[in-house]
Parts: C-alpha cells; sequence; structure tokens
C-alpha cells in the first residue's frame, strides 16, 4: 500500500521531546532556524498543500486549481493545517532561498501559487496565495542608477511591456512609481482585462 508523504507535524514533536522548549528561551536558536528549513523540505517533498488557501478578491482558490488539475483528496488526519492532494502531471512544489516560502509551478514552470509555512513548533502556521499569469513591478534599479521611473509587466519573470521612462521625483519618489504603475495598469486592462483572475490566461 502506497504511503502518502505529508509534512512533519513539528507541535507533535515538541510535544514528545520537551526539551524543545528551551529553543524558544534563546537556548539555541539555530535549532530553530534548523527546524524551519527542514521543515520546508518535508512540506515541498510532501502530498500536500495547506489547508488554509484563503480567497483571492472575488476568485475561489480552490475552484481555480480544481479547474487546473489539482485534486483535492481530504484532510491530513490528525494535522488539519494540510490537505492531501494530487498534482497535475509536471506540477511540483520548489523551495525559495526563504525557509518559510515556498511555490507552487505548472509543467511550464510557471509560478500558479506561492506558499507559506513556518514549521517551527511554538508557531506553526500555513497558508496558500494564487499568482496571476501577469505581475506589474515598478524598476527600483532603474530608478536608483537612470533617475527615471519604468514599471515593467512580466509573464513567467519575462517583461512584455514597460512604461515610458519619466523623471524620477526625488523628494516624492512614490508619486513616480504611482504614476508609472498607473500607466501599467491601464495597459492590462486593454489589453488583458481579466488579468487580476489569478484563474485567466494560463492556457
Amino acid at each position: 500500500m502506497k504511503t502518502t508523504r505529508i509534512p512533519v507535524n513539528t507541535e507533535r514533536l515538541a510535544a514528545e521531546q520537551p526539551d524543545m522548549l528551551s529553543w524558544v528561551m534563546g537556548g539555541a536558536p539555530h535549532k530553530i532556524e534548523e527546524q524551519e528549513a527542514q521543515g520546508q523540505q518535508s512540506f515541498v517533498k510532501s502530498e500536500t498543500l495547506p489547508t488554509n488557501m484563503g480567497r483571492w478578491c472575488d476568485y475561489n482558490t480552490k475552484t481555480i486549481l480544481e479547474t487546473a488539475g489539482v485534486k483535492f483528496v481530504c484532510e491530513v488526519p490528525d494535522d488539519p493545517m494540510f490537505q492531501i492532494v494530487e498534482l497535475p502531471t509536471g506540477w511540483r512544489k520548489i523551495p525559495t532561498d526563504h525557509s518559510m516560502w515556498s511555490k507552487l509551478v505548472d509543467d511550464k514552470s510557471r509560478v500558479r501559487a506561492r506558499i507559506f509555512y513556518k514549521a517551527a513548533f511554538y508557531d506553526r502556521s500555513a497558508n496558500l496565495s494564487l499568482s496571476c499569469r501577469y505581475q506589474v513591478s515598478f524598476d527600483y534599479g532603474r530608478s536608483e542608477k537612470e533617475g527615471v521611473g519604468v514599471t515593467n509587466i512580466t509573464d513567467g519573470g519575462k517583461v512584455i511591456f514597460s512604461t515610458e521612462p519619466i523623471p524620477v521625483n526625488r523628494e516624492k519618489s512614490w508619486r513616480t512609481s504611482e504614476q508609472t504603475n498607473k500607466l501599467a495598469v491601464e495597459w492590462l486592462d486593454k489589453n488583458y482585462p481579466d488579468w487580476k483572475n489569478p484563474g485567466a490566461y494560463w492556457d
């Protein structure tokens, strides 16, 4: 019989190993960092997603993932923080450089969701947030190096549109990003009117 891979329940470990409580009192802070890093690996190798998936505006996270082919099986017995799932062929979870964050990517390596999981036993929590295909981001590099404000629209990390550069208002730099971001959003609204829907434009 196939064994389903689930994340290690660090809260249960703490109950079984009371000496772990000393970590929180400053006795071994590196142990907490190690537990979080190990928790990230335990999660990405598991066959689960967080149960707390919240909602994205008016869009239902579970429905969007089911439409994409994710099958929800059941909550993990004795650990309702996670639910057992079957991902579509080619989909996988990958860790980021931060031990509390991972990504759910599809068969084309596009980020479909970002996942937070704090594995530290004293404050364990997890949640999932869907990602839209098109992202809006102000180019702070050009702002600092060239003194111009530009907002990019990216698709899978690749820039597909950039606003025209405008001089940065050094005294009120936030106004520059606000202005170029507005122009970028207007472009998206015109070319991809449903871009705020995390279930749109993937196929």
